[in-house]
């Protein structure tokens, strides 16, 4: 059976947002991705780094979802990342109050001897060079994918092209990638981006869908019309996360990514409609097959 691991960190988040606050929830990229890879797939496995204030009850969560977590290391000594934010009316914004790196400023993703047989990773937002320190450990490894933000793209520009070059499938939004490559037009700039070994770029638009591209095929999915959106926080390392393991079910292909496309839109429309993960972590594969259902109808052209 092939292998899932996600790579990025593992967070508590304060926010509000229009419809409600929530204090110390849950939060982080690669939870959020765990979180929705384990609707499908089961054990999956956690590379990430928390502190002794992690509470038992969320590891006993993360267990009870069938992530392995033999990758999550514990700094007992020090504090887990934590970040703090809100969002206005316009729900694709978010305003950071505080970030606190805590133990992530101290993390060193040394992969345990089971995880060296992983086929399938996936990097969440962190360093750039910690992704690369990822990859360099998984040389056999089938198919790679990675995300990344603003951040890294303006402070690590090379350290992220390197990473970028030795994965197989880039995920990004709109203005990370225009603001990577200096190009408007999307699927230009993401064929810049087609060297090294990445064969494919995800863009990510938010409210106005997604667009999966290769070196000569593009595919677009809309995103899922919801009627309220309670909490957009992880909704992209969700998204990423049940692609990922939809992929690592049926194997690399095009219209096996194809259809991924499609499942982790239907992933994410769960995650939006809950603080933190907690709407995703009540979904089973019934209530998505009923929302994929609704959506190959919605969007069906005669």
């Amino acid at each position: 059976m092939p292998k899932l691991l996600l790579a990025g960190t593992v967070a508590y988040d304060s926010l509000r947002t229009p419809q409600g606050e929530r204090p110390r929830i849950l939060g982080g990229s690669a939870l959020h991705a765990a979180v929705a890879a384990s609707i499908l797939l089961r054990p999956v496995n956690l590379l990430s780094v928390v502190g002794g204030d992690f509470e038992t009850e969320h590891l006993a969560f993360l267990q009870k979802r069938g992530v392995d977590l033999r990758g999550l290391k514990t700094i007992k000594a020090g504090r887990t990342f934590a970040w703090r934010g809100f969002y206005e009316k316009d729900m694709n914004t978010a305003h950071t109050v505080q970030t606190e790196l805590n133990v992530l400023a101290q993390f060193d993703p040394a992969l345990p001897p089971e995880y060296l047989d992983n086929d399938f990773i996936f990097l969440g937002n962190i360093d750039p060079a910690l992704q690369t320190k990822v990859l360099a450990q998984l040389p056999a490894r089938k198919f790679a994918a990675l995300d990344t933000m603003n951040y890294w793209i303006a402070s690590q520009r090379e350290d992220l092209l390197k990473a970028i070059n030795a994965a197989d499938l880039l995920f990004v939004n709109d203005a990370e990638i225009r603001q990577l490559t200096g190009e408007d037009n999307l699927l230009r700039a993401a064929r810049m981006l087609l060297t090294g070994r990445l064969r494919y770029v995800i863009i990510k638009k938010g409210e106005h869908g997604a667009m999966l591209i290769s070196g000569k095929q593009i595919a677009v999915a809309p995103s899922m019309p919801l009627d309220e959106i309670i909490d957009p926080t992880g909704a992209g390392d969700s998204f990423a996360g049940g692609f990922m393991s939809y992929v690592v079910e049926r194997g690399v292909n095009w219209d096996t990514l194809r259809a991924a496309l499609v499942y982790a839109t239907i992933v994410a429309s769960f995650n939006v409609q809950g603080f933190g993960c907690e709407r995703l972590a009540e979904i089973t594969q019934a209530d998505l097959d009923e929302r994929l259902k609704v959506f190959r109808e919605i969007t069906r052209i005669n």
